[in-house]
């Protein structure tokens, strides 16, 4: 994950100061470190950008040669050190943000509610259901916005069956998931 820089850079300022870095193969190298990047999630944690410098073939019209270049990468912090001395105050920090969820959609269809006898002396229970459920139950003539509503109830829960399952909690309610 790679990418290349050209020494001819138009953000010269973009190179930080020295760290070193080990390689995958054990070996040591000096890159400049560009930033601090926080990365949220499995895999994140601290992570650093660099600008390690390369070698690039060079074609010209009567030989091959090499020049100088440069390669940008993301790293764990924890393969890079410091570099005694040098100072990393001006080095900019970065945090990253988890992509938002994508809001929850109805799907399309009805809902209904089964009434459940309550047990001696406790209250009866309700459970929301979608058209397409295999649990036989009343006719499905809520909206998509009735459903939840009466799901907001004390007392009512969504079908583990069926697309109900997938329907918003609020926050508190038991069995509540957000989502």
């Amino acid at each position: 994950m790679t990418e290349p820089v050209s020494p001819a850079d138009p953000e010269p300022d973009r190179l930080g100061p020295p760290v070193w870095i080990v390689l995958p193969d054990g070996q040591s190298a000096i890159a400049q470190l560009i930033c601090w990047r926080q990365r949220p999630g499995p895999g994140g944690g601290w992570w650093c950008e660099l600008v390690l410098p390369v070698w690039s073939e060079l074609q010209l019209p009567d030989r091959i040669t090499v020049e100088p270049d440069s390669a940008v990468l993301r790293v764990p912090a924890h393969l890079v050190t410091p570099i005694e001395g040098t100072d990393y105050s001006a080095v900019p920090t970065k945090r990253e943000r988890l992509p938002p969820r994508a809001p929850c959609s109805a799907p399309p269809g009805g809902w209904s509610v089964q009434h459940l006898p309550a047990p001696a002396g406790g209250p009866g229970r309700r459970v929301i259901h979608h058209e397409s459920c295999w649990l036989p139950t009343d006719e499905a003539d809520l909206s998509y916005d009735q459903a939840l509503a009466a799901l907001a109830r004390p007392g009512t829960e969504a079908c583990s069956a069926c697309q109900a399952r997938h329907l918003p909690r609020l926050p508190g309610a038991k069995g509540s998931f957000i989502r």
